[in-house]
């Protein structure tokens, strides 16, 4: 596979200046498995955003032997309405991504499911598959509001296209369509005005 080959050798530039932790982000980290079995005989370890629905068992066995210490995967919903409505065209159910995770960090030492809260997500189920991944080692926080990005679908489906004041549009509808946020995030947000005021008198 001429991509594995071009990412290996990527990878071995970056050991020959001394590297010896790399971050792969925006799931470019597909599972190849010329890839992986090159990695294994490599000396560095690594960090990847993925899908967790590409992965087979076997490939994250070997994804763990090749120095694997860290997974990100956009799981992004714990319901079947959830991951429809952001549109992420994953073929598994719930379970069997559950299954992957728990497997996945059966191989690397920390293995994180991100979650975006939808309105169409049953709370009860999500806080079901949320113990269940905690309970085996897999990190899952408090699903995030999902924040209509411009360009986004959610975005287009509220305003149409994104102009000049997208993105003040867009936080202070996310601002007051919600009364918590999860875990992960201040739990009281701040207008875009503040911010920037804050930041441009500093």
């Amino acid at each position: 596979d001429l991509l594995a080959f071009a990412a290996h050798d990527d990878i071995d530039a970056e050991l020959a200046q001394g590297v010896g932790y790399i971050y792969f982000i925006d799931e470019i980290f597909l599972p190849q498995k010329a890839l992986l079995e090159a990695l294994v005989d490599r000396d560095v370890q690594f960090g990847v955003q993925t899908r967790i629905d590409l992965w087979k068992p076997e490939l994250l066995e070997l994804l763990g032997a090749a120095g694997c210490v860290s997974i990100e995967a956009g799981l992004e919903s714990l319901t079947v309405e959830g991951r429809a409505m952001l549109v992420k065209r994953c073929r598994l159910d719930t379970e069997d991504l559950a299954a992957l995770l728990i497997d996945a960090r059966r191989n690397v030492p920390f293995v994180q499911a991100n979650l975006i809260g939808v309105v169409e997500d049953d709370p009860a189920l999500v806080d079901y598959w949320r113990k269940h991944l905690i309970d085996h080692g897999v990190w899952a926080n408090e699903p995030v509001p999902l924040y209509p990005y411009p360009s986004s679908p959610s975005y287009r489906e509220l305003w149409g296209e994104p102009d000049d004041l997208a993105w003040e549009r867009a936080h202070e509808h996310y601002l007051a369509s919600f009364r918590s946020f999860s875990d992960i995030q201040d739990q009281r947000p701040h207008a875009l005005a503040e911010l920037e005021s804050s930041c441009c008198n500093h």
